[in-house]
């Protein structure tokens, strides 16, 4: 009887401390953010991902009431600071603001990568799409995809890519146009677009891909040709550069992104609150005249169509670096 009587106190002890905590657990939700806000940043300030969260910050933390504290922690292509998320408190109090790469460039190049980006974060929404241009040398007698991928099988060990860095954004789409245009050229790697767009002028190499701003004022100076947009857009600063359906390849239509992400488990409800600062900042006129004018375009999307955006991403990155055997180590 004792056992039993025993049996029944630590039940209804347990019992009352699991629904005290649950409570506190609620009111801890229901009362976010009462702390500030941790947004880590994979690179160092005065960078596109910087610039933007720094423009968005305030927006968003005049709509939660309580600071955002930006955090850069650059390392390793940014793998650094998205492994560092993924491992916080699953609060809402930590996220990372981040370029697609980080969650469908990255894991499909680095093969020791240490996180799962769809198993080890909550991704919360998108701020902006960012578009990229592939751009070719205007000596080569080429203006549209077809027409180049002729030329390059007619000499196919003469024509050369260029990126900014081997296993980024650029060289991985590189590749996703050769595949799929059939294009015979072969990749030189360079350590950012500053030293690969002088070699480019200089029609070293013939091709590259890069944000439409590394090649604006080399294409209207003419040195340079827009050949084709990665996206499913034409680019108003660019309306005579056709889109990736338009050049007739349609499954290159896959513009980039900015966005939030917070380690797997955070509270629907936390995530709902800072999906409404990402939108109040979004909807400030002055913020997104500030947005458009680096070349990004203002992302409205569900959670859902964000989350199925990376997953859709990451799996064709990954059959085009297991194909094209891209591995950084």
């Amino acid at each position: 009887m004792k056992n039993s009587a025993t049996r029944r106190s630590f039940l209804r002890w347990s019992m009352a401390g699991a629904a005290a905590l649950s409570a506190g657990s609620l009111r801890a939700q229901s009362n976010f953010p009462n702390k500030p806000i941790n947004v880590i940043l994979g690179f160092a300030p005065g960078g596109a991902i910087d610039a933007q969260m720094r423009m968005v910050a305030p927006a968003m933390s005049a709509f939660l009431g309580q600071p955002i504290v930006i955090d850069n922690k650059p390392g390793a292509g940014g793998n650094l600071a998205t492994e560092l998320v993924a491992k916080a408190a699953p609060d809402g109090y930590t996220v990372l603001f981040s370029g697609s790469s980080a969650m469908t460039v990255n894991p499909a190049t680095y093969p020791a990568i240490r996180y799962d980006p769809l198993k080890d974060f909550t991704h919360i929404g998108s701020l902006t799409n960012t578009d990229l241009m592939i751009a070719i040398n205007a000596d080569v007698p080429a203006k549209t995809v077809r027409e180049f991928v002729e030329l390059t099988h007619k000499d196919p060990t003469r024509y050369k890519y260029g990126d900014a860095g081997a296993g980024g954004s650029p060289h991985v789409l590189l590749e996703l146009f050769k595949q799929k245009s059939g294009a015979k050229i072969q990749g030189v790697h360079y350590r950012g677009s500053g030293p690969m767009l002088p070699d480019l002028l200089a029609n070293q190499i013939q091709i590259s891909c890069d944000v439409p701003a590394t090649f604006r004022s080399h294409i209207e100076s003419g040195k340079l040709r827009g050949l084709m947009m990665v996206s499913n857009e034409r680019n108003p600063l660019f309306p005579s550069v056709p889109t990736a359906a338009e050049a007739g390849i349609p499954d290159m239509a896959l513009p980039g992104f900015f966005g939030f992400h917070g380690p797997r488990g955070i509270p629907a409800e936390v995530v709902e609150k800072l999906r409404a600062a990402i939108s109040k900042a979004q909807t400030d006129a002055a913020i997104a005249e500030k947005l458009t004018g680096l070349g990004l375009a203002l992302s409205v999307e569900s959670q859902q169509s964000f989350v199925a955006r990376i997953e859709k991403n990451l799996r064709l990155f990954q059959a085009v670096a297991r194909d094209a055997n891209i591995r950084i180590e």
